[in-house]
């Protein structure tokens, strides 16, 4: 099983939706929902591929399990992970969160760790954002892209998965615990200010998968990643939805350098504040 092609066959499948721009999707009611962490935009998007990719296995993984969503070749065997992230758009039309989003306590990665029975495994990884309309009736912006785009380094993620750490015989009593919580922020794909992805449908790949699946007709976009070694990794950004008109894709480098130009900011401790009598 082919990772791009496997993401080209769940991309053509949500292409496939469209309607009028948008794609419809139908969530649980919030009454049959679990838990804060049974999310039923990640029940629906099994579910939907379920249908959609009768020859595969799709599965959750389970709550807080990274990834979401197993697909699984029934001849081969052969896994793709798919993690599901997804925002609320602002009445406004814009996302909610801008140059970042939360990764919680794992860093985003082209390759999971899983385990098959007690086995465990290394499987490739794509990522789902999508942007809902503010009554979570339809996706606005649609990224799937494979994870490297974000994290190529998988001894990083995989040092995070233990980062974790908690001790105990806090306080007075000795009876309480602390908590050390590593949390993660990357780039938020489905930021407003990102021209190329925003109230898009797109497909971002390996300019290398691209090429094998010929998808280059309907390539919009080049973007150049040049990591922290000066090595430069050309991804490219597929647009099934837009008419292309020939031209040869645009070039874009750079396209995250706002979030390197963060720096820390000093910790201030919310306090209650009321008038003086």
């Amino acid at each position: 099983m082919c990772k791009a092609q496997v993401a080209r066959e769940i991309y053509d499948h949500f292409l496939s939706l469209l309607d009028r721009g948008e794609i419809p999707i139908k969530l649980r009611q919030s009454e049959i929902v679990g838990t804060v962490q049974d999310d039923p935009f990640d029940f629906w998007v099994g579910e939907m591929l379920h249908d959609a990719l009768p020859d595969y296995e799709v599965l959750h993984s389970g709550k807080l399990t990274t990834p979401d969503i197993l697909i699984r070749n029934r001849e081969s065997g052969a896994i793709l992970g798919l993690e599901v992230k997804k925002l609320i758009q602002k009445a406004n039309g814009a996302d909610p969160r801008g140059l970042t989003m939360d990764f919680n306590s794992c860093v985003p990665c082209g390759k999971a760790m899983i385990k098959v029975g007690d086995d465990l495994h290394e499987v490739p990884c794509f990522y789902l954002f999508a942007l809902l309309k503010p009554d979570s009736s339809s996706i606005v912006t649609l990224v799937l892209m494979d994870g490297d785009f974000l994290n190529y380094d998988f001894n990083l993620h995989k040092e995070a998965k233990t980062a974790n750490t908690s001790s105990y015989g806090h306080g007075p009593y000795g009876e309480g615990s602390v908590r050390s919580r590593a949390m993660y922020t990357y780039p938020n794909l489905l930021n407003s200010k990102l021209v190329p992805f925003f109230l898009n449908k797109i497909l971002i790949l390996k300019k290398v998968d691209a090429e094998i699946l010929n998808l280059q007709d309907s390539c919009s976009t080049i973007i150049e990643r040049e990591d922290v070694f000066e090595n430069i990794f050309k991804y490219s950004v597929i647009d099934g939805a837009a008419v292309q008109n020939g031209d040869q894709p645009t070039v874009i480098r750079g396209i995250f350098d706002a979030c390197k130009k963060r720096v820390k900011k000093a910790r201030v401790a919310s306090t209650p504040r009321i008038e003086p009598l």
